[in-house]
């Protein structure tokens, strides 16, 4: 088989299964296979492939065929810069994702900080953050913290892999977190109503954990808890960044201002989106 005919092959493969952006997967699979960078496949179409290459490459496709994400299938996927691990039983990062890590940098205290990395998954909100603040000069000390086993031993994994020093614990949001309070607290929880599961395309219905999707609820059920908690593991002055369903800014402001934060905030993403709610608690010494 060669390159063109690979490529051909595995784009009608994936256009014939629904999956989107069909062209761009064949693409990236067949550069995985081969070790070959895009370029290079597009300027030898004659090239033969190795056998192997070739072998490899017919499987991703049958799992990519299958709706499997193309993340998944690879093994690795890059966010705000970074190139980070991903496998199945973790949520995985997504570019919407980035503006709370762009918020919390654009918002954090020009001084070494505490953060909490809350339902972390895979640590790259955490990781990102941590990792741009050391490059800025920063010595900060965070803590990634989530209920799922195989999310932490993924997110200690990238933490290791991309040299951020922070801690890796269980937690079932602030339960194991005892009296530890935090400058900034960065979460993207479990927000998608329970009654909107089967609407969401196979690769995130059928391939992600669903416990890291939906709250079984109406969705606004970390929020609650959130809303009500997290005051008390904030320093005075401290920080709340939330990502959010693009429907649901008003009901998180409205909890987040009815425990009483300050400043409350909804932030839209690129697209226009709804996507992050920041909130503050009050400084030492403020009026208000």
């Amino acid at each position: 088989m060669t390159v063109l005919e690979a490529l051909h092959f595995g784009r009608q493969t994936l256009q014939a299964a629904d999956v989107p952006d069909y062209e761009y997967d064949a693409n990236a699979l067949l550069q995985y296979a081969s070790g070959r960078g895009l370029a290079f496949l597009l300027g030898n179409p004659g090239e033969v492939l190795p056998k192997e290459a070739e072998t490899a490459y017919l499987e991703m496709l049958e799992k990519r065929r299958q709706r499997i994400p193309l993340q998944q299938i690879v093994g690795e996927t890059c966010f705000y810069g970074y190139m980070f691990r991903t496998r199945k039983g973790t949520l995985i990062p997504r570019s919407d994702t980035e503006c709370l890590v762009e918020q919390a940098l654009k918002s954090a205290p020009q001084k070494n900080v505490r953060f909490l990395d809350l339902c972390s998954g895979s640590g790259c909100i955490g990781i990102s953050f941590y990792l741009e603040r050391n490059n800025a000069g920063f010595r900060d000390t965070g803590i990634l913290s989530d209920i799922s086993e195989e999310a932490l031993r993924l997110s200690g994994e990238n933490a290791e892999l991309l040299g951020a020093e922070v801690e890796v614990l269980y937690s079932d949001l602030f339960a194991g977190l005892g009296d530890r309070k935090f400058d900034l607290i960065l979460s993207n929880p479990p927000y998608i109503p329970k009654a909107a599961m089967e609407s969401l395309m196979p690769e995130v219905r059928l391939h992600e954990p669903e416990i890291a999707l939906t709250d079984d609820g109406d969705g606004l059920s970390f929020y609650r808890r959130i809303a009500a908690e997290a005051k008390d593991h904030l320093l005075p002055g401290g920080q709340l960044f939330l990502e959010i369903g693009f429907d649901q800014g008003e009901a998180v402001t409205g909890l987040l201002k009815s425990c009483g934060y300050l400043d409350v905030l909804c932030i839209k993403d690129y697209s226009g989106l709804d996507r992050v709610v920041f909130a503050r608690t009050k400084a030492i010494n403020e009026s208000r």
